[in-house]
């Protein structure tokens, strides 16, 4: 007798009870993995809604204070006549105005982990600048600034415009991998992460196709 005809013996001997629990297992079994399946499914188009609607939030948060950071020359320019009615007057105080802008930020902080490591980086990143710029405006909005000599404060104010330019930079290649995520995907994201890598922190070249009108 074969292997296949004693184990089909064995099975056709058993009680019809027995059959019905097998079968009634089997269909059960099956019923978790395909109800396990369709979760799966609902929770990974929730998260992905989750991760559209936070990049949504935070592009629409960074676009308008890049446009009010202007560009690198504008502030060097800017700066420039500052400082020289600053070394020409030495009671000459620059207005710093407050720009601080991340409601929507602060509103989805808990949940920034939705983000993919590629976004993740650079938009934590423009927060941080973004909360250190603003720090250092309020330290020159007060009265101990006021009372520095005015070399002390042309250097600070120096520094300033150079954060602002760091925040410039910080803020156009968050948006613009934000953009490249949702336009072509996780990968296309990544190798243009890793393009923009070696200016990280450093004015961005022309060769760069960074669309700086879209961020």
């Amino acid at each position: 007798m074969s292997v296949f005809a004693a184990i089909w013996g064995w099975f056709a001997a058993l009680d019809p009870r027995i059959w019905q629990a097998i079968i009634a297992g089997i269909f059960l079994a099956f019923g978790w993995i395909v109800n396990g399946m369709q979760n799966r499914r609902v929770a990974a188009r929730f998260r992905k809604e989750k991760l559209r609607d936070a990049h949504r939030a935070i592009f629409a948060e960074i676009a308008p204070n890049l446009a009010n950071l202007w560009d690198e020359t504008a502030l060097d320019d800017h700066a420039a006549t500052l400082i020289a009615q600053m070394e020409e007057d030495p009671n000459f105080l620059p207005f710093i105005p407050k720009e601080r802008n991340d409601r929507l930020f602060s509103a989805i902080q808990q949940e920034i982990w939705i983000l993919p490591r590629v976004t993740i980086d650079p938009v934590v990143m423009y927060y941080v600048i973004l909360d250190a710029v603003d720090s250092l405006t309020d330290d020159m909005r007060g009265d101990s600034f006021a009372a520095l000599p005015q070399d002390r404060r042309i250097a600070i104010y120096r520094d300033y415009i150079e954060m602002r330019k760091q925040l410039l930079i910080s803020g156009r290649i968050a948006n613009h991998l934000i953009s490249i995520y949702a336009r072509d995907g996780k990968k296309a994201a990544e190798e243009e992460a890793a393009r923009l890598a070696p200016y990280s922190g450093q004015p961005l070249p022309s060769s760069l196709t960074v669309d700086r009108s879209a961020t």
